[in-house]
């Protein structure tokens, strides 16, 4: 399946001002994408890499209860820019899309285009960009394919990756030590052989909830940790490295 690049694929788009007032015919989408935003910190993370000769895409997806929220993708095309999947039942529901035009000039133009499904298919689409005209039932047509397609197989290249992912987790029990804080939480725990694990608290389920919010009050006792190493991208240090991050606890002793 062939993958048309971002270029190709805004060649002509319709133009309509971003300065509308929010119309109720998208009240539900962005209802759906502010709730997306605000658990995204909570849902589970994770990469992948879709090829489709020549295009690379670098793929970063928001999972919650098995299933893809959010999905963020990056051509390696020069210029290509970014599109961003907010999904309604593992389907497009609203996709935000940037790139900029005559991006090795010293001023490019950034193209923003945000694009509305219903019933499978975009009703409304709306950029800023000056230069294009009113489309066709056929460009719509095109479009929604290419996104429709384009979704579909980002979601398999991150769910076979989560996949893999998963199957990599650990289990160690040992004796909590306390939350180091730092640029980010670190969970520390000492196995029954001495050996001292410090975890990255990244996006962990609720069972660490209580610990994280007093971790004084269950320090010393003996815990099961569920954890997993994993290819994230930390600025502080320097983009994607490899970590040990935990997912989940359990308590093995009585407060």
């Amino acid at each position: 399946m062939k993958i048309r690049n971002l270029f190709q694929a805004l060649s002509c788009l319709l133009l309509l001002p971003f300065g509308i007032n929010a119309q109720e015919d998208t009240a539900h989408h962005r209802a759906v994408y502010q709730q997306i935003k605000q658990q995204e910190k909570t849902l589970l993370k994770t990469t992948a890499t879709y090829k489709d000769t020549p295009l690379v895409f670098a793929l970063t997806g928001w999972i919650k209860e098995g299933q893809i929220k959010k999905i963020v993708a990056r051509s390696s095309e020069d210029g290509a820019g970014v599109e961003e999947y907010y999904l309604e039942d593992e389907k497009p529901l609203f996709v935000y899309s940037t790139y900029f035009r005559n991006h090795l000039s010293k001023s490019p133009q950034k193209i923003e285009n945000r694009l509305y499904f219903r019933d499978g298919h975009i009703f409304k689409w709306l950029t800023n960009d000056s230069t294009t005209g009113i489309l066709h039932g056929e460009d719509y047509a095109a479009e929604t394919e290419r996104l429709t397609k384009n979704c579909t197989a980002f979601i398999k290249a991150l769910k076979a990756t989560n996949k893999k992912q998963a199957g990599k987790t650990q289990v160690t029990e040992g004796i909590f030590l306390g939350i180091e804080q730092g640029d980010y939480s670190h969970w520390q725990l000492r196995t029954s052989t001495g050996k001292e694990l410090s975890l990255f608290v990244l996006q962990p389920d609720s069972s660490l909830d209580k610990a994280l919010e007093n971790s004084q009050a269950f320090k010393g006792r003996k815990c099961k940790v569920t954890w997993k190493q994993s290819i994230e991208d930390i600025p502080e240090a320097g983009g994607k490295i490899e970590v040990e991050q935990i997912l989940s606890v359990e308590w093995l002793s009585p407060k």
